[in-house]
């Protein structure tokens, strides 16, 4: 058995991922989730703890990919040629 701490909110009806809406299964962060089936590489099929039916959740792998293609505010594309950002820490 799986179970995991949802760390950010989903609701299925504003994703435009989901294959289907219906079968999306909403959350909040701090909510716990028990992972029924993982054989989807993009989506899991989970129910809350509490009780309630099944539906489909993004896997982590779909997470850290969707994350991977948001720009973060202040982020600026790298110049041409140069190969680094106009934004740097220090």
């Amino acid at each position: 058995q799986v179970f995991v701490k949802c760390h950010f909110d989903y609701d299925p009806a504003t994703d435009s991922l989901i294959p289907c809406k219906e079968a999306g299964l909403k959350f909040m962060a701090g909510d716990l989730l028990q992972i029924v089936n993982q054989d989807d590489p993009n989506w899991w099929q989970a129910c809350h703890v509490e009780g309630g039916s099944a539906g489909l959740v993004p896997s982590q792998l779909l997470e850290e990919k969707r994350k991977a293609f948001v720009k973060r505010d202040g982020e600026v594309a790298p110049t041409s040629g140069t190969g680094t950002s106009a934004w740097q820490g220090g």
